[in-house]
């Protein structure tokens, strides 16, 4: 294993790592082979007040992955669809971070073959889980595993960033709390510009 961010890296609310995470690294060790990306767009959820926490806040499982370990794989489902987060931020105050997309940096052969040969390969939640082979066993352990890890990148300046309202929410959609590499092609969604808050 390289070099990976400590678990404390993520002791913080979830607007602060999520906007950290960008730049960052995901390694995946899969069958010998080293599938990686970087971070590209991501999303902050923050517990209870955060509306589009509301079906979570239901399940006693899931609110205590959340509000007890940070730096935790947990694997929210949409539809038949498994998402990929981090949880974050202090014991008692639940938090995550969503990763939306990343911009592959190796094994992009073996990506394509998990993904069976689409030529969509990271860009969208759900389809990074798939390129990446992310076990549903790890749901609940803390990285970094030894099959799995994130590793630390030089901050990316603000100039580089947009941030916006995050996207599918029936709930919460007015917040902007989702983060991206301007002008990256690997972004999942480009939205209209007057939904970006400029940060420099």
């Amino acid at each position: 294993m390289l070099e990976a961010l400590p678990t404390d890296f993520f002791n913080f609310p979830p607007l602060g790592v999520a906007r950290r995470l960008l730049g960052c690294r995901i390694v995946r060790l899969y069958e010998g082979n080293y599938l990686s990306g970087r971070i590209v767009e991501v999303e902050a959820y923050g517990g209870l007040r955060d509306p589009a926490c509301y079906l979570i806040a239901r399940d006693k499982r899931i609110w205590q992955l959340l509000s007890n370990t940070a730096g935790a794989v947990y694997l929210h489902r949409s539809y038949k669809f498994a998402l990929l987060n981090i949880t974050c931020d202090q014991p008692g105050s639940p938090g995550c971070v969503l990763i939306r997309a990343i911009e592959p940096t190796s094994g992009q052969g073996q990506m394509r073959l998990l993904r069976h040969g689409s030529r969509h390969l990271t860009n969208g939640p759900a389809r990074l889980v798939e390129a990446l082979a992310i076990d549903p066993a790890w749901e609940g352990q803390q990285l970094p595993l030894a099959h799995f890890w994130i590793e630390p990148a030089e901050p990316i300046p603000d100039e580089a960033v947009i941030q916006t309202v995050r996207i599918g929410l029936k709930r919460g959609r007015e917040l902007p709390w989702r983060f991206a590499l301007r002008d990256n092609a690997w972004v999942s969604r480009k939205l209209p510009q007057n939904l970006w808050i400029e940060l420099a």
